[in-house]
């Protein structure tokens, strides 16, 4: 059985983009993850052990968001999702990263990119 662990809405502060702008001055980023696991014996068991627990997932983000600048968000969601399934042993991982100021002349809520990677 597929087991989905979201976390919605993660909010970070960085300096990732191509504008000179965002490089010196920075902005808000909002992250969202979706990790698939298979964690039937951890379910039938009900065993804390053998499952995922959300705030590593929520740190191993924040240490990939600012671990480096990247000039593409797109990248920086396939590195987030890459490095999930990696290291918590996911089936997959999508990761959507929006930015709510992206530098664009006109009006609209937020940017968004979407990467699935699979294991």
């Amino acid at each position: 059985m597929e087991t989905k662990i979201r976390l919605k809405n993660i909010q970070l502060y960085g300096w990732h983009g191509v504008a000179d702008k965002e490089k010196k001055m920075g902005q808000q980023f909002e992250i969202d993850i979706e990790a698939v696991a298979i964690l039937d014996s951890a379910i039938q068991h009900d065993d804390i052990k053998q499952t995922i627990d959300y705030s590593m997932l929520y740190e191993k983000v924040v240490n990939v968001f600012s671990g480096n600048k990247y000039n593409l968000i797109e990248s920086l969601a396939n590195k987030i999702a890459n490095r999930m399934i990696e290291d918590f042993n996911l089936k997959s991982c999508k990761v959507i990263v929006r930015k709510p100021d992206a530098p664009i002349n006109g009006i609209l809520d937020t940017v968004e990119v979407e990467v699935k990677c699979y294991a």
